[in-house]
């Protein structure tokens, strides 16, 4: 009945010229249409949502098999299938590829056509050619593998272009002496810096077995502020300049060493001159670049500031942006978000507002983590939770009255079960079934019972698969009993958990194949938790779009939907887990338009 009503309504509203084709191939119009996004879109939860481009709607042709047809959309209009049929011409053919939908029928092809940015026919060149007139661009792709457009779910993009211009990267330092070098160095090549600033320092591969201090830093300078932070960005390493200008609100044993954790380190990051406007965008649009090489065609971006805010809507403004953004806000910016009409998963197909970001606790490399049990190598520490399940329920209440969706920060086992009976708590109150969409940022200590509530709830998970290898001390922190469900990707997913994939750069590197190599390939306790690479690239892609509320027009290479995906220069899903890691990303399509790596 459902489809004789719809089957009615289409054909009322076709134009005559097309009620032939209608008429002549029903199956294979509906299950068209099934693949194209018809109707105007409109926000979940009521809210007005800035149309998302017009997307060309087609009817189909006939095929031997209706069943088995590949959709050669030939006729098109522009409102739900109103007005003149024309013949419709691809803009782009990309041919000659090995290509993966991740539909769920997991349907393969080797080329797919492009109009107006979005995909209209995905199959063999055979079916493709129809759509080939003389103005259409024919790409080969070399037999290459293709894949959805990867999403980066938890991005710090702004911090991380603003790292790389501004300060000194200490990745991969094996000593404090090594800091010391860079820091001179960086000195000497940028003598006006009113700081000297270093980043991602990890105190865990140091040859001299402690963290840096005050001395440490004082040794490069006595006169210039100076402060390095770890790679958790939970932690700094101050010198004494630095530390004379928060020294009141400071006690004796951080006065000595120079070491700030959370609250403690945001006094000196306040103290840091703020990047002016157009060097806030500058770096933006750096970090947006080097995620398009690095294989992405999307990020949900954490921004801190309305500064950063403003810097990404000037860039969207003048046609600037490379990738699509998701942009994630803190929670305290709601007011200011409403002040400016900016309402949630507003936007267009280049940037939409995502959702309102929650702190529970601090990081495992800090030891500011919230567990239940105290850390195996901390005896007399439990980590720092921030708030209550009360207070958390006080806030979603708030946020989920504007139709915000919340992106929760909890690591440890006890921030992750606040955070989860705080979003029980206010579901009742504008998000029944999480139908906002919740989500826990990192969840990376968790238990069998956690994870069945995480799934209970329909709670989204947006985990990082680097952080099982860069962590490398998780095992000392937690112990072997709870290393077991530290970062227990495959358990989750097969508990009915939607993941999604991020990064967390610039705490991880901005490197996709490293990231889904990671996710594949783990150390050896905790390999019972490995993913394939088809369930990683879904989560990825796919899983990363639906913790964005944009599953409908990304995250698999469907009709319809944006012609975003990645060109890698081998077939991930054949070769051996090993070799993941030996795979180049080679290109990066967003709407049709290729960048080579």
């Amino acid at each position: 009945m459902a489809t004789q009503l719809a089957w009615a309504v289409i054909c009322a509203e076709a134009a005559p010229s097309a009620q032939h084709v209608i008429a002549r191939h029903p199956v294979v119009l509906l299950r068209a249409l099934a693949r194209i996004s018809l109707h105007e879109q409109t926000d979940e939860v009521g809210a007005a949502f800035q149309p998302i481009p017009d997307i060309v709607y087609t009817i189909a042709t006939a095929a031997p098999n209706p069943e088995e047809v590949a959709f050669h959309p030939v006729y098109s209009s522009t409102h739900r299938l109103g007005g003149e049929s024309t013949i419709l011409a691809a803009d782009i053919v990309f041919e000659n590829c090995n290509g993966y939908t991740l539909d769920k029928s997991g349907t393969r092809f080797t080329s797919l056509a492009v109009k107006d940015g979005k995909i209209i026919a995905v199959g063999s060149e055979a079916e493709t050619a129809p759509l080939i007139e003389s103005e259409t661009r024919r790409i080969d792709l070399g037999g290459r593998t293709v894949i959805p457009g990867l999403i980066d779910a938890h991005n710090h993009l702004i911090h991380y272009g603003i790292e790389a211009t501004r300060s000194v990267d200490l990745t991969g330092c094996t000593s404090i002496a090594e800091v010391q070098d860079r820091l001179r160095k960086f000195r000497r090549e940028h003598p006006h810096e009113a700081w000297l600033l270093g980043h991602r320092f990890d105190q865990e591969l140091f040859a001299e077995g402690r963290w840096p201090t005050k001395d440490d830093l004082d040794e490069v300078s006595e006169e210039v502020p100076i402060m390095i932070s770890r790679v958790c960005l939970h932690a700094v390493v101050v010198n004494s300049a630095a530390l004379a200008l928060a020294q009141e609100h400071l006690g004796q044993e951080q006065l000595k060493t120079g070491i700030l954790v959370e609250d403690s380190a945001d006094l000196i990051w306040r103290q840091i001159p703020d990047p002016t406007p157009e060097q806030i965008s500058e770096a933006a649009l750096w970090a947006m670049h080097q995620a398009r090489r690095a294989g992405l065609t999307g990020v949900h971006c954490m921004v801190t500031s309305r500064e950063e805010l403003e810097a990404l809507l000037t860039l969207r403004a003048g046609g600037q942006l490379p990738i699509r953004l998701t942009v994630c806000c803190p929670y305290s910016m709601a007011d200011y978000l409403e002040e400016q009409s900016l309402k949630p998963r507003s936007g267009d197909d280049l940037f939409r507002i995502g959702p309102l970001k929650i702190f529970m606790d601090g990081s495992m490399g800090a030891r500011t983590a919230a567990l239940k049990e105290p850390y195996a190598d901390d005896p007399d520490n439990t980590g720092v939770l921030f708030r209550s399940d009360t207070e958390l329920a006080d806030i979603l209440r708030e946020i989920q009255s504007r139709g915000f969706q919340a992106a929760i920060h909890a690591i440890g086992d006890l921030a992750v079960e606040t955070a989860l009976r705080g979003i029980a708590k206010a579901a009742a109150f504008g998000n029944d079934g999480n139908y906002l969409r919740h989500r826990i940022e990192h969840a990376s200590v968790l238990a069998p019972d956690l994870i069945n509530e995480m799934a209970r709830l329909a709670v989204v998970a947006v985990v990082q698969p680097q952080f099982v290898i860069t962590d490398f001390w998780t095992r000392e922190r937690v112990g072997e009993e709870r290393y077991r469900w530290c970062y227990p990707f495959k358990t989750m997913l097969a508990t009915g958990v939607a993941l999604a994939m991020g990064s967390d750069c610039p705490v991880e590197r901005l490197d996709a194949v490293e990231l889904i190599h990671r996710a594949v390939n783990r150390e050896p306790f905790s390999a019972a938790e490995c993913l394939t690479a088809e369930e990683t690239v879904r989560a990825y892609s796919l899983g990363s779009a639906y913790a964005g509320h944009s599953e409908r027009f990304a995250g698999s290479l469907e009709v319809g939907k944006y012609a975003d995906f990645t060109v890698i220069s081998q077939d991930i899903f054949a070769v051996e887990p090993e070799a993941i890691s030996e795979t180049q990303v080679q290109a990066t399509v967003v709407g049709g338009e290729m960048l080579e790596a």
